[in-house]
């Protein structure tokens, strides 16, 4: 029998009650957040296998554990690659074989600015399956290398320039792999929150060199007489090579409180890997797109607490869906689910948290609820992933099946037992993409004030992979 739960306490009650394999249903319908037990039975209920560990890992921020990182896991043919911070002196890499579980690890040491969470680590791989990695930058010089040998994780470049150009201010390093006649792409920001141009680079393997694009492809640093920057969400890379890109504009803040002012959500796309970009309907750009001709699919005003850098998926159809959060009707931030189905792009909202809470001051915030993570499957429902206040900051996902209409009854299944302090979700989509196997970079991590303070303090890394088919949901826990 299913047991109804209407207020905040007895959902937190419920977390603390259910099993491991067992999950939620929630109810949409509901002002109130409401929780649903589903029945142990149910066919999708969710399996641990086991927990393996990758071990220690800087935990006094949340440097680690920050929603940006593209890629903070990947996949190549059967090796999957994570890395992160072990300490202030040490980058950790790991190579994980899929078919016997075996794990390598390979440390990198330097000097590390860990409490900044901006500073996190992202990957990337060439043609040549070398692996390109960066990390520790806050518009501040780029920090690279790459790997010397195809799949190797023991022996690296020292730091080096890609190119030498727009390298100075760099922030949100994204590695676009390589498909079909596509290069190893680097798209990352040049400038400041406010002040800012979205730049691409790309990789030739015949050189072992990298160009730059003649210009940028988002670009606020011009505007009058408020200048601006673009935050994108995560790229999504469909299969036939576009990037689908979308993003909010930051300009400045607003108040003595310095509220954070991001407006409005918007959509590119783009066939030839960036050289030029077509808006949902197809029509071209000139660039750089900027706020007066970008395509608004969202509107939000300012002060609304839209959240920057969230993330986007394609469903079977090649169809683009966002996640984010902004404030509700009554001020309150909530996660929504944003979506085109080639005529229009439609909304609706996921949850319906009771406590309200402001995006206000500089710096990585401590706020109560992560930013969200999406992945669609090949029956196209909708899995969010998130951590926050509702779920007493366990980890979960969220699954909503098509036509996502508001009457049905999601179902969200907890991925981790422990509070995961401030982390945010870090997923796999290489692997996703190629096996329907989501696999999730788990640590409990705590954050300063404004990235300007940080506890030495260290926590568990743990990779969760998570299993779909047509039947059933299964969580199996792999690493070390």
């Amino acid at each position: 029998m299913i047991q109804r739960i209407n207020s905040v306490r007895k959902i937190m009650c419920l977390f603390r009650k259910l099993r491991p394999n067992e999950r939620f249903e929630r109810d949409t319908t509901k002002q109130s957040s409401t929780l649903v037990a589903a029945d142990r039975n149910s066919a999708n209920r969710p399996q641990i296998k086991k927990t393996i560990q990758l071990g220690k890992a800087w935990a006094g921020s949340s440097v680690n554990t920050t929603i940006f990182r593209h890629h903070g896991i990947l996949t190549i043919r059967d090796f999957q690659f994570t890395a992160f911070y072990a300490d202030e002196s040490c980058i950790r890499i790991v190579k994980r074989d899929l078919n016997n579980g075996n794990i390598e690890m390979h440390d990198l040491s330097g000097t590390f600015n860990l409490k900044d969470a901006h500073n996190s680590i992202s990957m990337g791989h060439d043609k040549d399956d070398c692996l390109h990695i960066t990390y520790d930058h806050h518009g501040t010089k780029l920090k690279y290398r790459r790997s010397l040998k195809a799949m190797s994780i023991d022996e690296w470049t020292s730091e080096i320039p890609m190119t030498g150009t727009h390298e100075d201010k760099v922030t949100y390093p994204t590695f676009i792999n390589p498909r079909g006649d596509h290069p190893l792409t680097l798209l990352y920001r040049d400038g400041a929150w406010n002040k800012g141009s979205a730049r691409l680079k790309t990789f030739d393997e015949k050189t072992g060199s990298w160009q730059d694009r003649p210009g940028p492809i988002l670009s606020g640093e011009d505007e009058r007489p408020w200048t601006c920057n673009a935050y994108w969400n995560h790229p999504a890379i469909g299969r036939d090579g576009t990037i689908h890109l979308s993003y909010v504009w930051r300009t400045h803040s607003i108040g003595a409180n310095e509220r954070i002012n991001n407006i409005n959500i918007c959509y590119a796309r783009s066939a030839d890997n960036g050289i030029s970009w077509v808006t949902s309907l197809g029509q071209p750009y000139c660039l750089p797109i900027t706020p007066v001709n970008t395509e608004t699919i969202h509107a939000v005003s300012p002060g609304n607490n839209l959240m920057n850098q969230c993330s986007m998926a394609l469903d079977s159809k090649g169809a683009p869906h966002i996640v984010f959060y902004s404030n509700d009707a009554r001020q309150i931030p909530q996660y929504f689910h944003l979506w085109f189905d080639a005529h229009a792009w439609h909304s609706r909202q996921l949850t319906h948290r009771s406590e309200p809470f402001e995006l206000q001051g500089a710096g990585t915030l401590r706020l109560p609820i992560s930013r969200p993570e999406i992945v669609i499957d090949d029956f196209d429902t909708v899995h969010f992933i998130y951590r926050g206040d509702l779920t007493e900051d366990r980890m979960v996902l969220h699954s909503v099946l098509k036509p996502y209409d508001e009457e049905q009854v999601a179902t969200v299944v907890k991925l981790s037992e422990e509070d995961m302090g401030f982390s945010e979700p870090v997923i796999d989509r290489t692997y996703w993409m190629n096996s329907s196997t989501l696999t999730i970079y788990l640590q409990r991590t705590q954050q300063g004030k404004g990235d300007m303070s940080a506890e030495s303090s260290y926590s568990e890394a743990v990779l969760v992979d998570v299993v779909f088919d047509q039947q059933k949901l299964s969580i199996q826990s792999s690493a070390k």
